[in-house]
């Protein structure tokens, strides 16, 4: 800042960047000079800083009026954005990751590009937050998507620019985290709760395979380990030995010889105490 004449601010710029594409080629930018701007309006007065292709009038990107309610509308450029809250909490990744006080806003757009990337249309959505005491810029978030042609050939790409502060003139108040999401919180878990359910699925299978196998096997009656014998009935009364060796004594077999002759008819030898051959029925006499 350079001097102030009424609502008009009169300030220089100077910046530099270094990028790299795809295909490993290395680019760098650099960009100086002085412009005026409007504390009413919030617009470019004289110069912008290296803002090109937008058309007048062009609004200032890095302020805004704090007082604007939730709901209320102002321009970035040529874009139109809305205030969606005014306590909103922005993590600086500056600042090691601290938290702050701002004003969240939302702008989205859509315009043709023709140049050395292809002939694309371009759509964007453009966050941006302001400390709710000066209206000055803390940060912003832009991201583009181009869908389009590049030498003959479809082609999309995605363009993404972070912008934050590294240090202020004017104190940042400090803030609280925002609040978990539980559904944030179990989308990000999501991948592990679904491979533990696997795992306890996996295990229940294994419980349940290994308990029906042991009821199988207990179904099957062993195999003895000596030849198979089949089972005897119980005895109601024990043994009792046929052998009497005291009062009675051993009974006797007595074998008699009995004399035996020829059949005069058939030649048999038939007992003498027969009178027929029992053979041929002729009698023995």
């Amino acid at each position: 800042m350079n001097s102030i004449s009424g609502s008009n601010v009169s300030t220089t710029y100077s910046y530099s960047s270094q990028f790299s594409n795809n295909q490993g080629l290395s680019f760098s930018n650099s960009s100086s000079g002085s412009y005026t701007w409007s504390t009413s309006s919030f617009t470019y007065v004289k110069g912008t800083d290296h803002q090109v292709g937008y058309t007048n009038p062009i609004y200032v990107w890095f302020g805004m009026n704090p007082s604007l309610p939730v709901g209320g509308t102002f321009y970035v450029l040529n874009t139109q954005f809305t205030v969606l809250s005014m306590n909103y909490s922005l993590q600086l990744p500056t600042e090691g990751n601290k938290y702050v006080q701002s004003i969240q806003t939302k702008g989205t757009g859509q315009y043709q590009r023709n140049d050395s990337y292809g002939l694309f249309t371009a759509s964007y959505t453009w966050y941006e937050y302001f400390d709710p005491s000066t209206g000055y810029i803390i940060g912003y978030s832009y991201v583009e998507q181009d869908n389009g042609s590049y030498q003959g050939q479809a082609g999309s790409f995605t363009y993404t620019d972070n912008l934050y502060v590294t240090s202020t003139s004017y104190n940042l108040a400090p803030a609280n985290p925002p609040p978990v999401n539980p559904i944030d919180t179990l989308l990000a878990l999501a991948p592990y709760l679904i491979l533990a359910l696997i795992a306890v699925l996996f295990a229940v299978v294994i419980v349940v395979y290994a308990s029906r196998r042991r009821r199988r096997m207990d179904t099957i009656p062993e195999h003895p380990l000596g030849p198979a014998t089949l089972p005897r009935a119980p005895l109601s009364t024990p043994l009792e030995s046929a052998i009497d060796l005291g009062s009675k004594p051993p009974p006797q077999v007595v074998i008699r010889d009995v004399a035996k002759v020829n059949c005069k008819y058939c030649g048999t030898l038939i007992p003498t105490t027969l009178d027929t051959c029992p053979y041929c029925g002729g009698p023995r006499r």
